[in-house]
């Protein structure tokens, strides 16, 4: 075996060791210093460690007022900090180990932390949950915590397109045409929206590997999928993060609109499915994506349709169709057809759980919960 693999599994192994003879006090979160942060005990390093402990100790995230990070560009800083869970940290199960694993100055005055989260797998087995990627600077004689966004808009390139501010990795190059047609899109989404354009922050980078890390993340499981297109909006901040090697990623505009319009009103199918039906998904329009669900729905008659359980990609190989997505679309494009975007509107408005959405496609499309199923087989085929 690999001598550095066996020296990273003892290391582990001596950490779980430490973490079992702490006293199992759920109202603190143990944040461990690995052996190798040899500076840890250092002025400024000690200060950024307990800073940050500080921080997961509070319970606190999305608090527009907090006196842990710099909001001096965006007003929720810590939002990336979804995916793990944050607030509840000290409360999962199973219980997740919080290791500081590495402290060092970089760029511009900043420091960057780095912490991993580990945690036990059902069979014993050493789980790494993610990496996390934090920097500090002193702002005002005290330390506060930045975000990796803030952190690498002082480092990109930027260009500027209308209203939207590229950001653009140091190994992409920047294409003015696309930028001039995500900026075609945002006018028009403003138009359907009625309301003035949105300005906003683009990170563009050739695959969404890159952008996980820009994000915030040296880690988490799905840096690795197979498809390299992704991206996500960041609604609480305004911002889009693009990996899919192209200045326009209008899927992702689409979430801003609704968030700006709608920020009350919220359902996964139907959010993501009207970002779908308007700009499509991972470079392809929904039509693209219903003829891969068509293939599926003939190749699996019985395949039964469910808000509870129904997720992931649809297994052809291709990584790129999410069935709730494709579902979704199908499910907007059918209520304008019928309804109107008025009808599409109200629903962004008001649907938030799994009945509401059952409701109100019995509404616009006169189609019960329990023939919903074979409604979209059949609207498919």
């Amino acid at each position: 075996m690999n001598r550095i693999l066996l020296l990273f599994i003892f290391s582990t192994m001596t950490i779980f060791s430490q973490a079992q003879n702490i006293e199992n006090d759920t109202n603190y979160l143990n944040i461990i210093i690995d052996k190798n942060v040899l500076n840890a005990e250092d002025e400024n390093e000690k200060e950024i460690i307990k800073l940050w402990s500080d921080y997961l100790n509070s319970e606190e995230y999305k608090n527009p007022k907090t006196i842990y990070w710099d909001r001096s560009e965006y007003p929720i800083p810590d939002y990336f900090l979804w995916p793990v869970n944050i607030k509840n940290l000290k409360n999962k199960t199973p219980k997740v180990q919080c290791t500081v694993i590495g402290i060092y100055p970089t760029e511009n005055n900043h420091y960057a932390l780095k912490t991993s989260l580990t945690s036990i797998g059902d069979k014993g087995e050493i789980v790494l949950e993610a990496i996390i990627s934090v920097f500090a600077k002193k702002i005002n004689n005290e330390y506060l915590l930045v975000n990796s966004s803030q952190y690498h808009k002082g480092l990109w390139k930027k260009e500027q397109v209308g209203q939207i501010n590229y950001y653009v990795h140091p190994n992409h190059k920047f294409d003015k045409q696309q930028a001039g047609q995500m900026n075609v899109f945002n006018e028009k989404m403003a138009k359907l929206f009625n309301i003035p354009t949105i300005s906003f922050d683009y990170f563009v980078s050739n695959y969404s590997r890159e952008i996980v890390k820009l994000w915030g993340y040296d880690y988490m499981p799905q840096i690795y999928i197979p498809e390299q297109t992704g991206g996500i909006a960041d609604i609480s901040n305004g911002l889009v993060y693009a990996g899919n090697n192209s200045e326009s990623y209008p899927h992702e505009l689409v979430h801003l609109y609704t968030n700006e319009v709608y920020p009350d009103g919220y359902h996964f199918w139907l959010n993501e499915g009207f970002a779908t039906y308007m700009a499509g998904s991972s470079g392809y329009d929904l039509d693209w994506h219903i003829e891969k669900f068509k293939a599926y729905i003939i190749e699996n008659p019985d395949f039964e349709i469910s808000f509870k359980t129904l997720k992931g990609y649809i297994p052809n190989g291709l990584h790129n169709t999410e069935f709730r997505y494709v579902i979704g679309g199908l499910i907007c494009e059918k209520i304008y057809e019928s309804k109107g975007i008025k009808a599409l509107f109200e629903g962004l408005k008001t649907v938030r759980t799994d009945e509401d959405l059952y409701q109100f496609i019995e509404e616009n499309l006169n189609v019960r919960e329990a023939d919903f199923s074979e409604y979209i087989k059949k609207a498919v085929k």
